[in-house]
């Protein structure tokens, strides 16, 4: 038995404008989701075109319609994409598969040509998802799909692949369309960052890039496995998030048949719009009191202090497991995106290997509303931007179409310069005297609280170098 493919109905739409748009020609892109994780059931709610690539060289060029075949089925290019939106979406929303528009007489040629873009955005997504813990719908990750539509008859075929067995023909899935994103629950939190990271001197031929996604790995571990809380309450992970709607009209029925009539009731959301729910996540504390010092010869310092505002969205019978992971990952995602985004930024306009003692502004996180939906999705502003900036971006790379109203950028904000400050200096020294160890690291968890104070209640973000909307950089030589 297949799976069954469930678009939201507002995307009937948005096909027609893709169909429309392709003409007689080719289209490819991907299909943003969510697995159910417990039934063989996913979500689909956006659908993403392949930019042309002189739309990605030259920002602002116009799209061409009905582009060649060879053009977007590009297997790089698409998985280059595919690397860019991953990075772009908030938790629980992932990258499920491709589609692509072809008129009937390419249709069976092109079939290998899909099966490799398939397993190539697998791939590449695979190397930039940190790390894979799935445990709860772990199977359904090992799945794509493969939407195929006729320009001519406009007729759907859609597929699914075992991305893990290369020799895995596809199986026939049910594509059908249900009106179901407005019943989503809507998850938030924000994530204190104070990472300490030394820029040993003889790892000096890894990029920065690498030397922070190593660094920020102990981190992104902890928080995977942390704990969450929903609205200040510890729950078991195998309970559904939402309170399910209890049977109405039938009475005298067994406990049993009682608990199965009450899981398959959809939870309606209220007259003010979708749940939401205040996420906390408790991470271990970990002790490196007894841990065997190592003396290393560092270039210099990073490090990396403020707050990640992430948020997630979990379809409605998700349970309080699928939501913590959800939300988790979110965090992990914002904070390597960032931190790549800037790596980026500063070897394009600086000499990271040179002696210097300063900080860089990260880019902050803005949400742009996806559709007529409470949904979202998420842009990296850095310092000289402005939200045309974002708006061109959310254009090209998730295929959105925002007016600046439909751009959130107060969710994090900059630093004021009075806050552009290393914190915690203190921290660094050296002591022996035992008797003042406990005295000092209190004076420098105070520090670090009356400097995150004032950022309670904006939420800023994450970032490399100087204050990143809330997370900060500060590099020393």
């Amino acid at each position: 038995m297949g799976r069954t493919v469930i678009a939201e109905e507002l995307l009937q739409d948005r096909i027609q404008e893709i169909l429309k748009a392709a003409g007689k020609g080719t289209t490819t892109g991907l299909l943003v989701g969510q697995a159910h994780g417990q039934k063989r059931e996913d979500y689909v709610v956006h659908l993403i075109r392949t930019p042309q690539m002189e739309e990605a060289v030259q920002a602002g060029k116009k799209k061409k319609k009905g582009a060649t075949k060879s053009e977007t089925l590009d297997q790089m290019w698409i998985a280059e994409h595919a690397k860019q939106v991953q990075r772009m979406l908030p938790g629980g929303l992932n990258i499920m598969g491709i589609f692509v528009v072809v008129p009937s007489e390419e249709s069976k040629n092109i079939q290998s040509q899909l099966i490799q873009v398939l397993y190539s955005v697998h791939k590449t997504l695979q190397k930039t998802s940190f790390p894979k813990t799935t445990k709860e719908g772990e199977e359904d990750e090992q799945h794509r799909i493969v939407l195929q539509i006729c320009s001519v008859t406009k007729k759907f075929t859609t597929k699914t692949f075992n991305v893990v067995d290369t020799r895995d023909s596809g199986t026939v899935a049910e594509w059908k369309f249900q009106s179901f994103v407005g019943q989503w629950p809507l998850l938030h939190t924000a994530v204190a960052v104070n990472i300490n990271i030394p820029i040993l001197r003889g790892e000096a031929t890894k990029t920065l890039h690498q030397q922070l996604d190593t660094a920020i790995s102990p981190f992104c571990e902890c928080i995977l496995q942390g704990l969450c809380t929903f609205n200040g309450v510890l729950r078991n992970g195998d309970q559904p998030l939402q309170a399910q709607e209890p049977p109405q009209g039938k009475k005298g029925h067994g406990k049993g048949k009682g608990r199965h009539k009450e899981a398959k009731t959809a939870h309606q959301p209220t007259s003010d719009g979708p749940e939401m729910f205040c996420v906390q996540i408790l991470t271990q504390a970990t002790n490196n009191k007894f841990k065997e010092a190592m003396v290393t010869e560092c270039g210099g310092t990073v490090f990396i202090r403020g707050l990640i505002q992430a948020r997630a969205y979990v379809h409605s019978k998700a349970t309080v497991a699928q939501a913590s992971q959800a939300i988790r990952e979110d965090v992990v995602r914002c904070l390597t995106a960032r931190c790549e985004l800037l790596a980026e930024d500063v070897l394009e306009v600086k000499d990271f290997t040179a002696d210097r003692e300063e900080m860089d502004i990260t880019p902050r996180r803005v949400f742009g509303r996806l559709h007529e939906t409470h949904l979202s999705v998420c842009d990296y502003m850095f310092e000289d931007e402005g939200v045309e900036d974002c708006i061109a971006r959310c254009q090209e790379l998730v295929d959105v179409t925002l007016a600046p109203e439909d751009v959130e950028i107060d969710a994090e904000r900059l630093p004021e310069p009075d806050e552009l400050e290393k914190p915690m200096c203190g921290i660094m020294a050296d002591d022996d005297d035992d008797d003042t160890e406990a005295e000092e690291v209190m004076t420098a968890q105070a520090s670090w609280e009356k400097w995150k104070k004032s950022y309670i209640g904006t939420m800023i973000g994450a970032g490399i170098a100087v204050v990143v909307s809330g997370l900060f950089m500060y590099l020393e030589s």
